[in-house]
């Protein structure tokens, strides 16, 4: 059976420590109130998120053979996502990112693990004919990838694939390999830390860098669609600001981004929305994921997006 997307990228298990007494202290102890483990990585929150939508889909990555891998990979099923091409190696450690969450602030410290040993590339060319899209994310944690994701955008485009591409924070902040994919990259889907500092690295200096629009026009010259995440100030896209869908309050932020570009996927891909009513209904879907903790929930469906949606539309 043909899928809808092929997603490619970062998999680990997330720590959620939440509800701290007191900010962090050195060489103190602080207690908290809610500890939980959940679905973790980029990649795999977004994949997991589009399959609650509805979108069919399969996720191609590698993890250790330990219990945390485990969880992860009963995690993505559970939410309806494809796991057959999820490589479990026995002698690798699944990665792990310990969240502390205080209010709206957010510290992550992360293991890597498997992540520095993911090159699923020839898997990705064998069955990159079962897929309409590609979607990556996460991927500047995987090293021994990046030099080969070029090769996989070339083939995706000879076979008539679209692709999207999040690529999450580069903390090298040299954006390796950057200026050959944008070319080739349907959508791209960065927040503003990102894009700005993307465009610095494509030689975007001065004025350019100040404003979003300008930040947006620069990439625009790069890649045909980017799509800048801006949180609470909503979506810059195709030269204006998609307004946030608001909520009555913020439980955490974490997976918000992804939750974002799942629901834009599943809408352009699956509910065939033309680009303005994607990006509308995308914006309910970040909200959605700010209502619970972590980047993962069953309380994710398409009914409770579509309704947010809608409460927003109504108010604007």
């Amino acid at each position: 059976m043909s899928q809808d997307v092929l997603f490619v990228g970062d998999a680990n298990l997330d720590l959620l420590l939440s509800d701290l007494e007191n900010g962090l202290q050195e060489d103190k102890e602080v207690f908290c109130d809610e500890c939980e483990w959940t679905l973790g990585g980029s990649c795999t929150l977004t994949a997991a998120a589009f399959a609650r939508l509805g979108g069919s889909c399969d996720f191609c990555g590698l993890l250790g053979d330990d219990t945390n891998g485990g969880t992860v990979r009963d995690a993505l099923a559970e939410a309806g996502v494809g796991v057959d091409l999820l490589r479990m190696d026995p002698h690798k450690k699944t990665g792990l990112t310990v969240n502390i969450i205080q209010g709206r602030n957010r510290t992550q410290i992360t293991y890597p693990g498997s992540l520095l040993d993911v090159d699923e590339t020839d898997t990705i060319l064998k069955t990159m004919g079962k897929y309409r899209h590609i979607h990556f994310s996460g991927i500047y944690g995987t090293k021994k990838f990046l030099p080969r994701i070029e090769e996989i955008l070339l083939h995706a485009k000879r076979n008539h694939l679209t692709v999207s591409l999040d690529t999450q924070w580069d903390a090298t902040e040299r954006w390796d390999y950057i200026e050959r994919w944008l070319p080739h990259v349907d959508w791209l889907l960065i927040n503003e830390d990102e894009a700005r500092s993307i465009a610095s690295r494509l030689g975007a200096h001065g004025e350019v860098l100040k404003s979003v629009d300008h930040v947006w026009n620069f990439l625009l010259s790069k890649t045909p669609s980017p799509i800048i995440k801006m949180g609470k100030k909503g979506a810059f896209a195709r030269g204006r600001i998609y307004p946030p869908c608001d909520v009555e309050s913020i439980t955490d932020t974490t997976g918000a981004g992804d939750s974002l570009a799942a629901t834009f996927l599943y809408a352009v891909l699956v509910a065939n929305y033309d680009f303005d009513g994607a990006m509308t209904l995308s914006q309910a879907g970040g909200a959605l994921a700010c209502t619970f903790t972590g980047g993962y929930s069953s309380k994710f469906t398409l009914p409770a997006v579509e309704k947010l949606k809608d409460a927003g539309t109504k108010s604007s």
